[in-house]
């Protein structure tokens, strides 16, 4: 029997987007899909729209639920709010200024009934001003290799372009962390993965990830450091440290491996950037860290350390750093 899939779509200024995305949504070759907009009180156009495009599909129209929030509370409040009004079998997050393939719906379920799988993944297109390039994803050798990947801090834990089990949410209570809202999904992947029985993955691009939009909450373009997403990956990292502290000591200790590398590149960004008060900041943080895990950054060793942990060294050390780079990358071979 065909499952039934839950697209939970928060919503939020994208008056230029959103008939783009809703017409993706409402023309998926799949039939049987529950369509969840969360308004997340935007201030723009875009539920008139919304509903404007919902008009031309009534035959969608009984299949869709818009949830309005009383206060703008973030994306993770948003994707939260569709997750428990929803009813599917699997769910599938769409961003509204994103869309999809018109049958990426109909692959992703194909895979899973072949599979029996609790997470389907597809391919992605990303969208740049200037350019359409594939979002390559890693395929594992097992589950745990896929855990391992979701909690690092890159574009591989995003929870687009999947096709989700609905239980995972609700048997083990998983859900995003309200006010993270920069890379809230790498906290959501790392768990729903974790519990997973089995994930699959398909060859097809299901997705399309637009990256022209400056303002949204992962592309926005701003001088010096972006304290917001720091902040936001900083707590995600330190959520999924707590998560694993009770369990297989190989996941906890690679989450302290990225919470580590993370602040290290981060200490570096605020000696290149002059930005002192901050540097301190993120050094105290790095320095809660059991010892023991010192040795990833070098820290075991004195005369690094020491480099590392006296600003003005470590001014010093990122030019030599970023010389060097510059020259080797001039080499031809």
């Amino acid at each position: 029997m065909a499952p039934n899939v839950s697209i939970i779509v928060p919503i939020y200024n994208v008056e230029k987007y959103i008939e783009r995305c809703a017409v993706s949504l409402f023309e998926q070759t799949y039939p049987n899909i529950e369509y969840v907009f969360v308004n997340d009180c935007t201030i723009d156009d875009s539920m008139h729209i919304l509903k404007r495009v919902l008009s031309r599909y009534p035959l969608r129209q009984n299949n869709t639920i818009i949830v309005n929030h009383e206060k703008n509370r973030g994306l993770a409040a948003a994707r939260n709010t569709g997750v428990t009004n929803c009813k599917g079998d699997f769910i599938v997050h769409v961003d509204s200024d994103d869309f999809l393939e018109y049958n990426a719906i109909e692959q992703l379920v194909n895979r899973q009934l072949k599979t029996n799988s609790d997470i389907v993944t597809g391919k992605a297109l990303r969208h740049d001003i200037d350019s359409i390039k594939l979002i390559p994803h890693p395929y594992f050798k097992s589950k745990d290799e896929m855990v391992l990947d979701m909690m690092q801090l890159t574009i591989n834990h995003t929870i687009w372009r999947r096709l989700i089990r609905k239980s995972l949410y609700d048997d083990y209570h998983v859900k995003a962390e309200e006010g993270v809202n920069c890379g809230e999904d790498c906290w959501v992947m790392t768990q729903l993965t974790y519990y997973a029985s089995s994930v699959s993955f398909i060859d097809e691009v299901v997705y399309h990830y637009d990256c022209t939009r400056r303002d949204s909450y992962m592309r926005q373009v701003k001088e010096g450091l972006n304290k917001k997403k720091i902040k936001d990956d900083i707590a995600t990292s330190k959520l999924i440290i707590d998560f694993f502290e009770d369990k297989e000591q190989v996941f906890y200790d690679e989450a302290n491996a990225v919470a580590l590398k993370y602040l290290n590149n981060v200490l570096f960004s605020c000696a290149r950037l002059k930005d002192k008060p901050y540097y301190y900041e993120v050094l105290s943080q790095m320095k809660s860290f059991d010892k023991k895990y010192w040795g990833i950054i070098n820290w075991d060793k004195s005369y690094w350390r020491s480099m590392t942990q006296n600003f003005h060294s470590c001014r010093l050390l990122s030019s030599m750093m970023r010389l060097y780079g510059q020259m080797i990358s001039k080499v031809k071979i």
